[in-house]
């Protein structure tokens, strides 16, 4: 049994550094701290820059549960489907052996009655029917943490079963020391086109996927629109740029309807004139930092103001 659990689990290390499934759903990836099962296929990817989380470290016996810890950072929640005859068991023991040789500390672990039966399973936060499935009367639950380097990092594996037999696993990815985001007024973006030559914005919001802005972007499109509007002979390229998770052409997309996007807001609801902006979209080819944490990936997600 050892030998094979040793097998499995450096299938899940090798499986993480391989291109994604095509059946994987679009724009998503595994979480290069945690790897998949070998053989799972992601049907549902959700990442926020910042976000909050319920960490369970213990049983739950309520249905309304009071002990569960509040965690906040950038989240990400990854939801897969496993064919096969695998048990619950295998996978949860090969999850548990990836997260320890990644540096996590098992915190809790446990299976259905051990976990406090429903009030568990109805009581953890997972993805919404039918991108997860947990059966309350079925499922095995890993939370894990990690710490060092002025980081703290929590992950949770969710795994349980649907109607089909299926094996449906959640892993949920908090990282507290993800970047803080700050304001840049119209002040700032001026002395960063002196000094540096362009401006990057981290105060416009998307949703995953999405080229659509966000309410809260409103604060930033206007010091935008101020800085441009106190610079009328200024001309500028608008660039849109993501991290690396998903393909080069699929980034490229994106970031240029980003910057699309953030045109036509400064245009149609700043009175910016369209011809002193070109959007332009560069992906994941002007990182300025590793994309291998969401410290890194939310410093390469941004919007880019530079002269032309």
């Amino acid at each position: 049994m050892m030998i094979r659990l040793l097998t499995a689990i450096s299938v899940l290390t090798l499986v993480t550094a391989a291109p994604a499934p095509a059946q994987d759903v679009t724009g998503s990836s595994d979480h290069p701290l945690v790897g998949r099962f070998e053989g799972a296929v992601i049907t549902a990817y959700d990442f926020r820059d910042f976000d909050e989380y319920d960490f369970a470290d213990e049983p739950i016996t309520k249905r309304e549960p009071d002990n569960l810890k509040a965690l906040e950072g950038a989240i990400t929640r990854i939801g897969y489907s496993l064919d096969g005859n695998q048990s619950l068991a295998e996978v949860a023991r090969n999850y548990e052996l990836g997260l320890t040789a990644r540096g996590f500390e098992i915190v809790f672990k446990c299976e259905t009655k051990a976990c406090g039966g429903g009030n568990f399973a109805y009581g953890i936060e997972t993805l919404p029917l039918p991108q997860m499935v947990v059966d309350p009367f079925n499922f095995r639950y890993l939370g894990a943490r990690r710490t060092g380097d002025g980081s703290d990092i929590h992950a949770t594996v969710v795994i349980s079963v649907d109607a089909n037999r299926k094996v449906r696993i959640q892993v949920t990815v908090v990282e507290s020391d993800a970047l803080a985001f700050k304001m840049v007024d119209a002040k700032a973006m001026q002395n960063a086109l002196t000094e540096r030559g362009s401006v990057a914005l981290y105060g416009i919001y998307f949703d995953t996927d999405k080229a659509a802005i966000k309410p809260e972007s409103a604060p930033t499109l206007e010091e935008m629109a101020v800085f441009l509007n106190g610079s009328p002979d200024l001309s500028v390229v608008i660039v849109g740029h993501t991290d690396n998770q998903g393909t080069m052409d699929y980034n490229l997309d994106l970031s240029h309807r980003r910057a699309q996007a953030v045109v036509d807001a400064l245009a149609t609801n700043h009175g910016i004139a369209r011809d002193r902006m070109v959007a332009a979209g560069a992906g994941f080819l002007a990182p300025v930092a590793p994309n291998d944490s969401a410290d890194g990936r939310a410093k390469n997600r941004r919007v880019e103001v530079i002269p032309r």
